[in-house]
This record gives C-alpha cells, sequence and structure tokens, in this order.
C-alpha cells in the first residue's frame, strides 16, 4: 500500500525537477491571510492560475500556488476559489477536481476527485463538515451538486439539480438557491435545495434562459439570467423569483452579480460596461470592459477583470462605484473570479 503511494509520489517529484529550474522552483513563504485573489482560467492547453494582490503594498504574485508548491500547477480553467475554515478550496474544470491549500501559506493540502466538470464551491450552514460543488456533468448538461465530507475530502452523494448548475446562494442555514445556467445547453431554473434534507424541495422557473449567479438586496433574492447564445431572441435578465416582483431585461451575456457592502444596490457586468440595480431600476456606472467582477466587502469598491485579449495578462481595474479609477494591477490570462479576503 505505502510502495503503490510512494511510486507517483517519485514521479510527481521527478516531473517537478525536470519542468522548471531549481532558482525558480524554491517556495516564497509568503503570508496569504489577507488581499485580493484573482482566479485566471488561464489558455486552452494550459494551466490556470491565481493571481494574488496585496491592495496595501501594491505587492503581487502572479501564480502563487507554483510559487508556493515547486513550480507545481492547478491544470487546465481554474474557475473558482473558496476560503473556508483554514482551507482554500481552488475549484479546476478541465481537471475534474478541486485542490485544497492551506489558506495562510496556499500549500498543497489535498484533492478531492470525483468531480464532472465542477464549477463552483459553497459550504453547507446545516452541517459545517459538509460543502457543495456544482458540476456540469461529463456531458455538459447533466448538472448536479456533489455533497463533499469535508474530513475525507471525498463525494458522499450527487443532488440533481438541473442543467449547468453554476453558482450557489445560502439564503439560511436550510435554504440553498442553485443557478442552472444551462451548461452547454439551455435552462430556466433555479433549484432550491435544503441543506438538512440534501434535496431539492422546488425548482423556480425565471423569465428568461440560462440564470449564472444570485445575490441578495434587502430581504429580496435576484438572479442574473445570460441568455442562450443560440438564440437571437433570448436576453439577458435581472429580477426576483418566486414570484417575480421585478423583471428587467438587460444586456445579453450579464454576469457576475454582487452586492454593495450594506446590500442596498446590486452590481453586475455586460456590454463593456458595469451596471447597477437599485431602487427597481437598471442604470449604466462606467464603462469597462469585465469578464469578472467583484465588490470590496468594505469599501465598496469594485474590482473589474479585463482580460485584454485572452491570451496575455490582465488587468484588474479599481473603481468607486461613481466611476472614479483608483487604481489595477495586472494579472494572468483570462481572469473570471476575484476573492477579497480581509
Amino acid at each position: 500500500m505505502k510502495a503503490k503511494q510512494l511510486f507517483p509520489l517519485f514521479l510527481f517529484g521527478i516531473l517537478l525537477f525536470q519542468s522548471c529550474k531549481d532558482d525558480t522552483c524554491e517556495n516564497r513563504n509568503g503570508d496569504y491571510s489577507k488581499g485580493v485573489f484573482v482566479v485566471n482560467e488561464g489558455p486552452f492547453g494550459g494551466t490556470g492560475t491565481i493571481t494574488w494582490h496585496n491592495s496595501e503594498t501594491g505587492e503581487t504574485v502572479q501564480d502563487v500556488f507554483a510559487e508556493e508548491n515547486n513550480c507545481a500547477t492547478l491544470g487546465q480553467f481554474v474557475q473558482s476559489l473558496t476560503f473556508y475554515n483554514g482551507k482554500g478550496y481552488i475549484v479546476v474544470n478541465g481537471a475534474d477536481k478541486v485542490v485544497v491549500v492551506d489558506a495562510r501559506t496556499f500549500r498543497f493540502l489535498d484533492t478531492i476527485g470525483g468531480l464532472a466538470l465542477p464549477r463552483f464551491f459553497q459550504r453547507s450552514f446545516g452541517n459545517p463538515n459538509i460543502a457543495y460543488i456544482s458540476q456540469w456533468g461529463a456531458d455538459g448538461v447533466s448538472g448536479s451538486l456533489a455533497v463533499v465530507d469535508l474530513n475525507s475530502n471525498t463525494v458522499i452523494k450527487t443532488i440533481p439539480t438541473g442543467s449547468g448548475p453554476e453558482k450557489m446562494f445560502a439564503l439560511n442555514s436550510d435554504v440553498l438557491y442553485v443557478a442552472n445556467s444551462g451548461g452547454f445547453g439551455v435552462d430556466s431554473t433555479v433549484a432550491l435545495v435544503s441543506m438538512f434534507t440534501d434535496q431539492v424541495q422546488n425548482k423556480f422557473v425565471v423569465a428568461e434562459k440560462n440564470p449564472t449567479c444570485l445575490a441578495s438586496s434587502g430581504n429580496r433574492t435576484f438572479t442574473l439570467c445570460k441568455g442562450y447564445y443560440d438564440d437571437v431572441a433570448s436576453a439577458g435578465w435581472l429580477g426576483d423569483f418566486g414570484p417575480n416582483t421585478v423583471s428587467i431585461p438587460v444586456d445579453k451575456y450579464a454576469d457576475d452579480l454582487v452586492a454593495s457592502p450594506d446590500g442596498t444596490a446590486l452590481y453586475f457586468l455586460g456590454g463593456g460596461a458595469i451596471w447597477t440595480y437599485k431602487d427597481n431600476s437598471v442604470s449604466k456606472l462606467f464603462d469597462q470592459p469585465a469578464y469578472g467582477l467583484a465588490c470590496h466587502p468594505t469599501t465598496g469598491e469594485l474590482y473589474c477583470a479585463d482580460g485584454k485579449d485572452f491570451n496575455s495578462a490582465s488587468e484588474i481595474v479599481i473603481y468607486k462605484p461613481d466611476g472614479t479609477k483608483v487604481g489595477s494591477f495586472s494579472a494572468g490570462i483570462s481572469p473570471g473570479e476575484i476573492v477579497i479576503v480581509e
């Protein structure tokens, strides 16, 4: 048993040694307890990366996982990053895995396998030892949530939810909303999953196709639909569900719905601009191409991931909500998600 485990570790060490020079593979021994983390999907046929940026000092590390793990790579299409209970969970879509790291050192701890096109990680608020990982399935449409035991980092069951489950939103300790984005197909539903029973309790049909994300403003939960690429009549859409009290058409391919720190405003990207929903109406804040968007949980500043040509370095541009640019820093290829840790 131990011999079988040591052999792949030996090969892993050889591959690492052959793939980089000794002087570039020494670990930084950094402290990543706080900062801005940019999830770079990476190029086709290559590897995704995580950029770390210290807003106080301006220091930026472009591939923090490689820098702290002897030049090791994460794999193709790094999708998302979630911190929970002293650990970071890096979802690698193209490699069908989640890489677990120490949240402070970013050193490798474990891998969660048994997944099929995973997307996002969500801790359970009903059981601290359980998490949910949305996954599109091997065919890209038969979507489900993988229920993971965080003690053993293994999938213990799956919950069918709809096509292309994407981002999740925990309303309370029981209710988990799941946006069914369609995956490689089409869907128009948001699934309500009970974290007490691990079962779908309801499905809300929304007014447009392919919902991707959810956020709360006041005491209402909103979803954002990007529309279906193969339907010219399909548009983006923002609204409530169950039943709808707000229904607003927005730019097709709109994405990344986030809330202001006080919850009075929502922000999203679309059509080369950043938009806001407030007081029952949508308006454009400022022009800025963005592939990812985040709102600082304290300052309310908006972090916009400009992918540029999606084949070379990108840029994270920081604005106040009034459109005043306050800073920027470079990131990797195809920056899709931004995580801010204080």
